[in-house]
């Protein structure tokens, strides 16, 4: 019997899919060593069973016929003993039917796949099928990102910038563009309304995220009813670093040595009143990692109140018809969670307070994506 069967097998997937990519051959090596990784070391490789449960686990999926050996391969020096090279089986798919080509073949160009019946799946249908309806009424949709069209459309941000979905849509002659889909170069680092002007600061972790809302500002929209003048791209955790150059923006220095004392003492109290006069507010994906860079920003700049945006993480639930499971294994700081946890809560967001508590526990997400420039005209036009 496998120890934690479901667990494994969610390994064992993400395993396919971040190392092997389309190949199916594998080495034994190459995977323990990266479950071990995933689960964070040996220890914890050792406290779901080991190399034992990897050989019972291994040999499951062998019955099943989902892998198999192969033959020429050497055996390792382990007790049970594995073959050192395996291959997956893949299902061959009984294609389409015709009925379905027909509904797809009105938006799609399908000749890639007609002439490989071998990889008319059942996954690919569905997406396929996701790409028809909305390639049916794009006309009546916004440019939003790629990482956003990408979320939307495979339930996944980075799949139009990985070499499946490049792939994908090369096999269809599809392009960005056919997606209203834009690839965002990182050029701002942030955007006001008017720079002598700054008052109430929205910072966003993701260059997506920092784009919809720069857009619809300047359409002058009142995102979350809080006025917000200048938006900063945090560029995930460089924010920590960069935080800084805010003080260059709204025009204040501290003191500098050789200074007369009063004269600094000046400069630090005009220095002070402008900080007092910000609004920062902060929003991230809800996962454990952004909000540990809200947390990090806070305790590195403590001159400063930065606030969670408890509006905006409300709008990604609502927004979202599920939650996403970590694309990679997120460290999880458990006095980020309390310290969330109790701020939401102060805040008058104790149902979204319960919400990310079962998210974190469970290795779920939500991505920011979520929230695009079509969202904010629904809410604040």
């Amino acid at each position: 019997m496998v120890k934690d069967e479901q667990k494994w097998i969610k390994l064992f997937d993400k395993f396919k899919k971040d190392e092997l990519g389309g190949r199916i051959r594998f080495c034994l090596i190459d995977l323990e060593n990266y479950i071990k990784s995933r689960l964070g070391g040996v220890s914890a490789y050792q406290a779901v069973g080991g190399y034992k449960n990897l050989y019972q686990f291994l040999k499951k999926l062998e019955a099943d016929q989902k892998i198999r050996v192969i033959k020429s391969s050497d055996f390792n020096q382990r007790q049970p003993r594995l073959k050192k090279r395996w291959q997956l089986i893949r299902v061959q798919s009984s294609g389409w039917t015709d009925k379905e080509i027909l509904k797809l073949s009105r938006q799609l160009d399908l000749s890639y796949y007609l002439k490989r019946s071998d990889q008319q799946t059942e996954e690919l249908k569905q997406k396929l099928f996701k790409l028809t309806n909305f390639l049916a009424g794009k006309n009546e949709r916004e440019w939003v990102s790629r990482e956003e069209r990408s979320l939307e459309l495979f339930a996944d941000e980075k799949f139009l910038s990985q070499a499946a979905g490049k792939k994908l849509l090369s096999n269809l002659k599809l392009s960005l563009d056919d997606l209203k889909a834009q690839q965002y170069n990182h050029l701002f680092v942030y955007w006001t309304l008017e720079p002598n002007q700054i008052n109430n600061i929205l910072i966003m972790e993701n260059h997506s995220a920092f784009i919809g809302a720069k857009k619809a500002l300047a359409a002058g929209l009142n995102i979350f009813n809080l006025d917000f003048d200048t938006v900063i791209y945090g560029q995930g955790k460089k924010i920590i670093r960069s935080f800084s150059f805010l003080e260059e923006l709204i025009g204040v220095e501290v003191g500098k040595k050789g200074r007369e004392l009063e004269n600094s003492k000046k400069v630090l109290r005009q220095r002070q009143q402008k900080i007092e006069e910000l609004n920062i507010y902060y929003a991230g994906d809800l996962d454990p990692e952004g909000l540990a860079i809200y947390k990090s920003l806070n305790n590195n700049y403590p001159d400063f109140e930065i606030k969670l945006l408890g509006e905006y993480y409300r709008l990604l639930l609502e927004k979202s018809e599920r939650f996403y499971p970590f694309q990679k294994q997120q460290n999880k700081n458990q006095q980020v969670l309390v310290e969330v946890l109790t701020e939401l809560e102060a805040e008058g967001y104790a149902e979204l307070g319960s919400e990310l508590k079962r998210a974190w526990e469970n290795d779920l997400r939500l991505p920011q994506e979520l929230v695009t420039v079509e969202v904010y005209k629904k809410y604040f036009t």
